[in-house]
């Protein structure tokens, strides 16, 4: 019967579209293929291969004095140096114990970033001390640490710095990075915080003396600059008590006395000078 009969032309027509299709699917597999070794091409080479061959792009934020060669210097990091090869956690830790630095914090960034972050220390308070033969200032940081020792030629410590006395003697010399005792540093922590209050009280102030009245404890002896009375005060000084303390100094007194013992909140007139660790 005619229905039973198939036209060549259905066949040509049914094997074209047959070739068309295997065509199309060839091309997307091989499209596929080659994506697929390109992605794996690059997985290996940002997870394997550039970490462990190519140097890595070191970024450095530090502070006047201390420059990028010596950072990496202190923190065990040569130039060039890979990305897998870098120790963050000891480098931050080296760069921590260095006596000109405050803070550190190193961070290292997948595949190929570090970075290196220092603050420095600042001084709040200066002292004199002997070293290598010659009375130079010292300069102390917040935390007790010795982080400076001597000037460069004609430089002088700020004026709104206050001079600390009573630190070290003569069998007693200091090293950078030095920390005095335990009992000494909640003294430069407040001194640090009237700084950040105002630096300027300390123009009024030509020298603060420590007369340690134990191995703990202490009293603190201020000198104003424009008089005479000294000024007799605990070791939690505060910016308020300074003020008055300065302000009693300040005072037209009959007998003018020649220390004012403020420790107990309120002003104590001596007339006659008492010792020093009194």
């Amino acid at each position: 019967m005619l229905g039973d009969f198939i036209y060549s032309d259905d066949i040509n027509d049914a094997e074209f579209k047959y070739d068309s299709s295997q065509k199309v699917e060839n091309k997307v597999r091989r499209f596929l293929l080659l994506a697929a070794v390109f992605i794996s091409a690059g997985v290996l080479w940002i997870f394997l291969i550039s970490p462990s061959t190519v140097p890595a792009r070191i970024e450095v934020r530090s502070f006047a004095g201390f420059d990028r060669a010596n950072v990496l210097y202190q923190a065990g990091i040569a130039e060039g140096s890979t990305y897998i090869a870098i120790n963050a956690v000891q480098a931050q830790e080296l760069l921590s114990r260095h006596y000109m630095v405050e803070t550190a914090r190193v961070v290292k960034r997948f595949p190929d970033r570090l970075s290196i972050y220092l603050e420095p220390r600042r001084a709040v308070a200066v002292t004199l001390a002997r070293f290598n033969g010659k009375i130079q200032p010292v300069y102390i940081d917040r935390h007790g640490v010795v982080m400076r020792i001597g000037n460069s030629a004609g430089e002088t410590p700020p004026s709104w710095l206050p001079v600390v006395s009573g630190l070290f003697d003569n069998n007693l010399q200091p090293w950078l990075g030095m920390k005095l005792p335990a009992s000494l540093v909640p003294l430069f922590m407040r001194i640090g915080a009237i700084n950040d209050e105002d630096q300027n009280i300390w123009l009024a102030i030509s020298e603060i003396g420590i007369a340690q009245r134990s191995n703990e404890l202490y009293d603190l002896v201020l000198f104003p600059v424009n008089n005479s009375i000294r000024l007799r005060m605990g070791s939690d000084i505060n910016i308020k008590n300074i003020y008055y303390a300065l302000l009693m100094a300040d005072a037209s007194w009959t007998d003018s006395p020649r220390e004012i013992d403020v420790r107990s909140g309120i002003g104590v007139f001596r007339t006659q000078e008492a010792r020093f660790g009194e």
